[in-house]
């Protein structure tokens, strides 16, 4: 069976006139037994909702999403979750992104060219979303490169140590010996045996640019030399050309 979130909400103006959350709570249970849909929990906030982060509940409920999985949150009305179009349309992207479907009991599911231009609207808010979390990434990037301090594991050759990328003394030797073979026209299958390594990470450590850029992710000292690097690139290109023409 299909399982469900409820949201609930009233402002103090609303309650004294009697629409309480357990008038809401009484509506969409009905719906659920209809549907056949299992409640996991329900959230309610009794405030306006003029704010999203004042209202804890709404907020546990979208933090408790990736936990329960579950595959709607349901409210009475679009007005429960918020008035503003704005707020209302970056819920409902959030949910769908995240495979949950906003279901409102007392509000027809939109047909026709309503339908389709709030799924525009909810691309946009996608495509926001994406790129929002896409700039968080870059000025993380930014920083770290700002502070010397790795993002990802650093290629062979290279540790990190505390916030700094340097040299592994154990593996540098091994590194050298890879460019210098490929550059005196040794195989990448005979480079991989030798080295214990599969012919892949071999090509991968011919081509990564971090070997000859000082300053790519975090600062760090180079030892490849620049005129083999690029030899090597050339070869790596006049290799794959040869493969795809076979």
């Amino acid at each position: 069976m299909k399982r469900a979130f409820v949201y609930l909400r009233v402002s103090s103006g609303e309650q004294a006139k009697g629409f309480s959350l357990d008038a809401q709570f009484d509506e969409i249970k009905k719906f659920c037994e209809t549907k056949e849909i299992i409640i996991i929990e329900s959230f309610s906030d009794s405030m306006s909702g003029k704010k999203l982060t004042e209202r804890k509940s709404l907020m546990e409920l979208l933090d408790r999403i990736d936990i329960e999985k579950p595959n709607f949150v349901i409210a009475t009305e679009s007005d429960r979750i918020s008035r503003n179009t704005l707020q209302f349309g970056w819920i409902d992207t959030h949910l769908s992104m995240k495979g949950v479907k906003l279901l409102l009991v007392n509000e027809r599911e939109a047909e026709g060219p309503f339908e389709k231009a709030f799924q525009k609207i909810r691309a946009v808010f996608s495509e926001f979303e994406t790129d929002l979390r896409q700039s968080r990434i870059n000025r993380g990037r930014e920083k770290a490169r700002g502070n010397s301090r790795f993002m990802n594991r650093p290629p062979f050759g290279y540790k990190v140590v505390g916030k700094e990328v340097v040299v592994d003394t154990k593996f540098k030797q091994s590194v050298e010996m890879i460019f210098d073979d490929y550059f005196n026209n040794v195989s990448i299958k005979r480079i991989a045996n030798k080295i214990g390594k599969s012919p892949g990470t071999i090509r991968y450590i011919l081509s990564n640019q971090f070997y000859i850029d000082p300053n790519l992710n975090g600062k760090h000292e180079i030892f490849v030399c620049k005129k083999i690097f690029e030899r090597a690139q050339i070869k790596l290109k006049i290799s794959k050309q040869l493969s795809t023409k076979r």
